[in-house]
């Protein structure tokens, strides 16, 4: 439910990765654009009568209501017996600080976010989640739902310089459920403390962080290998969500990339990523304050050498233990088991 034709960016990296897998795994067709693009692209395939060699179907949600084409799509396919597996990534629509009912679409939304997902439900064989957490959120059992966290790309071989000292941040920095507000605080908290630390926000156009930035703050534009090309001064990766309701149950996709970097991580204490982090041993957790990340800050910089290069080599283990390969193997095997 995502054009696949503008770059890397959310979403999209995890629907690429599993495209170019599944595709070397299964003959694949990939309907992909959104709403109205995709309706016209769904009638196309219907009426093409394809749908009767499909052997089973994989919808990856939008954060966007589905229309009445997808719904009318995939019920045709259940008529024919074909399974589909449907993963919701996200339910922002049930979290006023990642979603402002600030207008009447937007409210209508909000709304109508259960309604659809019921509706998602009933013209699916079952649905994924990433975490058992969102699948609870939506009133769906555990036992009900398929758990299909986010995968990993191949954890990528780029030493670090003798004087890195970057943080580096992924991602939409504007709002304050990111966190990247109390980074910034903590950065400054750090070097007024004598930490020579420095950090670089990767965003996409209109996604700066609000407010004036510091000479020691770097924005730059990047996506997939580009990043590679920053982390010679990379000391760790940062994920600064403060905990809420929705934070707690979400497992960011770029903690995944951020492990296939080779770097520690620092992450505040939300339930499901400081999991990940404290199961893999790749780096330090935090409280959700400036205070808190900057002490993060202090321990990860300080860190001997063996003790950084150990969280390093762990967060690449957990990379390959997470690979995309596997989680494509996953879908298939829910949707064409032997």
């Amino acid at each position: 439910m995502y054009p696949l034709d503008r770059g890397m960016w959310g979403p999209t990296v995890r629907i690429k990765h599993l495209r170019d897998e599944l595709a070397t795994l299964a003959d694949l067709d990939v309907v992909a654009a959104y709403r109205g693009p995709r309706r016209m692209g769904l009638l196309r395939y219907a009426f093409s009568g394809r749908l009767r060699g499909l052997g089973g179907i994989y919808v990856e949600s939008s954060s966007f209501l589905a229309s009445e084409t997808d719904l009318a799509f995939l019920a045709l396919a259940r008529a024919l017996g074909i399974p589909v597996l449907t993963y919701v990534r996200d339910a922002y629509q049930l979290f006023p600080d990642y979603y402002a009912a600030d207008s009447a679409r937007r409210w209508l939304g909000a709304k109508a976010f259960l309604p659809m997902l019921r509706a998602m439900r009933s013209v699916s064989s079952r649905l994924a989640f990433p975490t058992t957490g969102l699948a609870e959120a939506v009133g769906v059992a555990v036992d009900d739902a398929v758990i299909l966290p986010p995968g990993a790309p191949p954890p990528v071989q780029v030493d670090r310089t003798p004087l890195a000292n970057r943080l580096l941040f992924v991602g939409d920095a504007r709002h304050a459920a990111q966190g990247v507000d109390r980074l910034i605080s903590a950065v400054a908290i750090a070097r007024e403390r004598g930490v020579d630390v420095e950090l670089t926000v990767v965003c996409r156009p209109g996604q700066e962080p609000p407010g004036g930035h510091p000479a020691w703050m770097r924005l730059e534009r990047a996506e997939g290998a580009a990043i590679h090309a920053l982390l010679p001064d990379v000391v760790a990766t940062v994920i600064p969500r403060p905990r809420s309701a929705y934070n707690d149950l979400a497992l960011p996709i770029k903690l995944m990339e951020y492990l296939s970097y080779g770097r520690p991580l620092i992450v505040t204490d939300c339930t499901e990523q400081a999991r990940i982090v404290r199961e893999a041993d790749a780096g330090v957790i935090t409280a959700d304050t400036a205070d808190s990340l900057a002490e993060g800050i202090l321990r990860v910089i300080t860190a001997p050498p063996g003790e950084r290069g150990a969280w390093s080599r762990n967060a690449a283990a957990a990379a390959r233990a997470a690979a995309w390969p596997e989680r494509a193997r996953t879908i298939l095997g829910l949707l064409l088991p032997r």
